[in-house]
Order: structure tokens, then sequence, then C-alpha cells
């Protein structure tokens, strides 16, 4: 991992230096771009990849169709597998991935993912948050998130053992203390939606964009289920962050819902290894790359679009009607301290995130 962080450092030095030049203005002219999604349609990140496909041809000079591709499975590598190592694409700059990371599969060295960081030239990311939301009946006569410690036992949705979803909820549920089983396997959050309304399983989260336009309506609205908590993150000064927007939609933090349960904050190294990965995860929700060898004038381009996004209020305003929450833009450089945390993961964290994995 510190080999891939300084390797990437030297290509953010070498990427700096370029600048917009003819060649790069004319690369995507009377082109077509296509971005590859590695959940399935309705999902969190493919919401999130149909915004940037409608706004993001005008910052990028050359104005090319841009299209997107789905290519869920083995809970989101399957793409970045296929970009990474180019099966069926090729590193020409005309295919970019949409990517929701799993820092668990990152840090613990998934089998499934048979790339790593490096072989892709990162372009940005979109920071998104996460919310956890129950059948109301998996525990009798629940009226407050704190409650749920009552619970005998929780059937928990995901999509594979090393996802970033899975993990997140295992990880939440075991430092509540409550018992639960994970039941992975399904590609995409409508149909983790749609097995909750079977009553398959009972205890499911999901990226806001997923949550607001699925599980609202869906499950929260109809009165089969409520929101639990929003998973926590840090801020630049180290501390618990609250996520205002999602407090006054009656959602509470998870270390306060941990708070009211056991009248103290949650501490240990799983709860250190939660916050690390919701805190990356986070930052890096919704990445877009190119594959490594995609061309320099291609890489600078996009990230220069991307930058240009910030200020779109068309873009912004759409994200926001979309995610119910205004869109937090992470450039390249800003990334970088998030990948060098991945390289200076602790090994006991690593540790949980193997036994998890490999459960």
């Amino acid at each position: 991992m510190r080999r891939v962080f300084d390797k990437i450092m030297q290509v953010a030095a070498i990427m700096g230096a370029i600048g917009v030049t003819s060649a790069q203005a004319q690369f995507y002219d009377k082109k077509t771009l296509t971005i590859v999604v590695n959940y399935g349609v309705g999902g969190n990140a493919d919401l999130s990849a149909r915004i940037f496909q409608k706004h993001l041809r005008r910052h990028i000079s050359g104005a090319p169709t841009i299209v997107v591709q789905n290519m869920p499975g083995a809970g989101g590598a399957l793409a970045m597998n296929s970009l990474g190592l180019e099966i069926g694409f090729k590193a020409d700059g005309y295919t970019a991935g949409f990517f929701g990371l799993n820092p668990p599969a990152l840090i613990a060295g998934d089998p499934a993912l048979k790339v790593s960081l490096q072989q892709f030239e990162m372009i940005g990311a979109v920071r998104d948050w996460n919310v956890a939301y129950i059948r109301k009946d998996a525990v009798t006569g629940i009226q407050r998130p704190e409650e749920i410690i009552k619970a005998r036992e929780l059937f928990a949705g995901g999509y594979s053992r090393s996802n970033a979803n899975d993990t997140r909820s295992s990880l939440a549920l075991e430092v509540l203390g409550i018992k639960y089983r994970m039941i992975s396997g399904f590609p995409g959050t409508a149909d983790l939606n749609k097995a909750m309304l079977q009553n398959e399983v009972n205890f499911a989260n999901s990226a806001l964009p997923g949550y607001m336009r699925q599980a609202v309506p869906q499950i929260i609205n109809t009165g089969i289920g409520m929101p639990l908590f929003y998973f926590p993150t840090t801020g630049p000064d180290g501390k618990i962050s609250k996520v205002e927007s999602l407090e006054r939609m009656g959602i509470t933090g998870f270390t306060e819902v941990y708070q009211r349960s056991y009248g103290a904050p949650p501490r240990g190294v799983k709860f250190d290894a939660l916050l690390l990965m919701c805190d990356l995860d986070s930052a890096m929700h919704g990445v877009i790359a190119l594959p490594k060898g995609a061309p320099a004038e291609a890489v600078a381009e996009l990230r220069r679009a991307f930058d240009q996004l910030r200020h779109d209020q068309d873009f912004r305003e759409e994200y926001e009607k979309t995610t119910g929450e205004k869109p937090e833009i992470v450039l390249f450089a800003e990334m970088l301290p998030l990948l060098k945390r991945f390289a200076e993961t602790p090994e006991a964290i690593k540790n949980i995130f193997q036994e998890l994995m490999n459960r």
C-alpha cells in the first residue's frame, strides 16, 4: 500500500505540470466517453453516475457524448477488474469507471479484486453519507433508534462479504452488541430493498441517493421500516462530525444512538475500524477513474472538468434534488491524504477486515 501511495504522489506531481494544451482540448472532440458503473441500474452509484453523465460533458473540451454502462457483479469488483486489467476495454481515455470503492476489500486484500488503486488514474470523487434502516417488526415495539439493542437477532442484507456495505453493517451491529446474520449476494440497492419489503432481510444500510429514492418511499413512508442512524465520520478537527442535513431529517448519528443505549461513547478497535472505513468510504464513495496508461491529456482534461463541476449550479441543484444532500466534490489532490490512510492502516484493523471477509 505504501508503494501504491508513493506512486500516486509521483503521478500527481507529473500531472500537476500538465497544462491545457491544444491536443488536450481536442482529445474528446466528437468522441464518446463511456462511464462504467460497478453496480446495477437504480443503485446509489448508478444514480450519481447518471447525474455526472448529464452535466460533466459541458465542462469537457469538445463536449463528447457520454454514456453509462452498468457492470454489476462480485460486490463491485467485476467492473474494476475488467477496466483495470483491460478486459473488454482499452486504456485509451474513452472509458472511465464510476466506482463505489470498497475500503475493506482494498485493505484486507480481497481475492475477488484482481486490481489495486495503482492500476487507475484517479480523477476525483464525490462524498456521500450512509443511513441504516430497519423493519419495525424486527424489534417488538421499537419506537426509538436506541431500542435496536433489544433485537434478539437481525438479518442484515448486503452485496458481498468484502463489500463496504456489508462490512459497515457488520461492524456497527457488533459494536452495538447485537446478534445478526449477514445475508449477502444482492446485486444492487433495488434488489436489497425488495428483499426487505418481502421480509427476507430486516436490516440494511444505503448511501443517501438510494435511501432517498427507494428506501424512503418504499419502506419508511409506508410505515414498514424506520431510519436508525447515519454512520460516523470525522471532521477536520478529528472529532465525530454531525451531519446537519440528516439531523434535520430526523436521522441521528451512530455515536449518539450508542450513547443513548449504553450511557457512554463507543470505544475499541472495532469502532476504530468502523470509523476508519466510514471516513474513507464517505469521502471516496463515488470515484471517477481512468485505467492506468490512459493518455495524459485525457487524465488532465477530466480532472479539470471535474473541478469545474463544483461551481455548476445546475449540477448542484439536480444532485441535491436527487440525493437530498448538497454535492461535495473531492478533487484528486484532496484524495491523496485519504489514499495515504489506506497505506497506513494499523495491523489490528487490517485483521478485523480480513476476519470479516473470511467468514
